[in-house]
């Protein structure tokens, strides 16, 4: 097969690169254009047709800064144990699909991509990002119930740019899963310039009862977050806290901007609070612009109405909406 073309055409607009691709596949035995495969750690995973059984050999092979491409083909992944992306620059991709390029928001709804990931470990974590300017993109990651995660970022995993991508929450219902988090550690530990775009983040089933933790939660300090054109789903019967929390005082230049927050009732079924920034003291320190609100949510809360600069938000009623600048 020319991979050339097929990069370009049948396999979609992978990222360009001077690097490799290392090709993962979702089971021991998979299909490419109508032949079943074996795939294996012991294959060198550079085609499709020699794919890799994990994706940690993945990065084992892959090499750091020099743009390789470690692609997660069509199916549903299960991982033991957390994928740790250790080398910097490394992008993680499934193959685009469901969702036009250049769609200025991620939308709500169902399921839209073509490659799951999901975790079996007791409140396993299924990406921890430890190196700097790593991409995530275009996969459904469906974190474990109670502690379970989708992307846990440490201190390290500067430059992170996570876009087109799900975040479903759907397994039992616990305050402690999270979608992207950014847990706490000790004073010192900075973690900045983190892009999220384009993603879509489900809390809850219809019916189900039960609510999870935060979609984004940034428990440590950081610098530089931008969370954008992203949609915050809630289903089921209970209310979720909060969808993005920010508790650290020393977080400066968080930015939410033209995100969607939606909710399926005004009343029971409804975000506490749809951004949450108490703790952050620092005036200013968080921006939040044309993003929309439904009516029975609190749109934020802060420590005080200075933490929060506010512009062109539309807060949704019964009978009518409103344009403000203001918490």
């Amino acid at each position: 097969m020319s991979l050339i073309t097929k990069y370009g055409g049948f396999w979609g607009f992978l990222p360009m690169t001077t690097g490799r691709y290392f090709w993962v596949a979702a089971s021991d035995n998979y299909v490419v254009e109508g032949e079943t495969l074996s795939a294996s750690d012991a294959n060198d995973g550079l085609s499709p047709e020699r794919a890799l059984r994990t994706f940690n050999r993945a990065i084992t092979l892959a090499t750091a800064s020099v743009g390789d491409v470690i692609i997660a083909m069509p199916g549903a992944h299960s991982v033991s144990a957390t994928i740790a992306v250790s080398k910097a620059g490394l992008v993680i991709t499934g193959i685009p699909s469901g969702r036009r390029l250049g769609s200025s928001k991620a939308p709500a709804g169902g399921k839209r991509l073509r490659t799951t990931i999901t975790s079996t470990e007791t409140a396993g974590i299924i990406f921890t990002v430890s190196a700097a300017n790593v991409e995530i993109s275009d996969l459904e990651l469906r974190p474990p119930a109670a502690g379970g995660r989708g992307i846990s970022v440490s201190a390290t995993g500067d430059g992170l740019f996570v876009h087109d991508v799900a975040l479903v929450m759907q397994a039992t219902a616990s305050v402690t899963t999270y979608g992207i988090t950014f847990p706490a550690g000790v004073t010192a530990d900075v973690t900045a310039d983190t892009v999220i775009r384009n993603c879509y983040f489900l809390s809850g089933a219809p019916a189900v009862s039960g609510a999870n933790g935060g979609a984004v939660s940034v428990l440590t300090t950081a610098h530089g977050l931008v969370i954008e054109q992203s949609t915050f789903e809630l289903q089921g019967t209970a209310a979720w806290a909060d969808a993005i929390l920010s508790s650290n005082a020393g977080t400066l230049g968080l930015q939410v901007r033209d995100c969607d927050f939606l909710t399926p009732t005004k009343t029971t079924t409804v975000m506490t609070d749809a951004i949450d920034a108490t703790g952050m003291t620092v005036d200013g320190a968080t921006t939040v612009y044309r993003c929309y609100f439904p009516e029975g949510t609190d749109a934020f809360e802060a420590t005080g109405t200075l933490d929060i600069m506010c512009a062109e938000n539309y807060l949704a009623s019964s009978t009518s909406g409103l344009i403000t600048g203001s918490i």
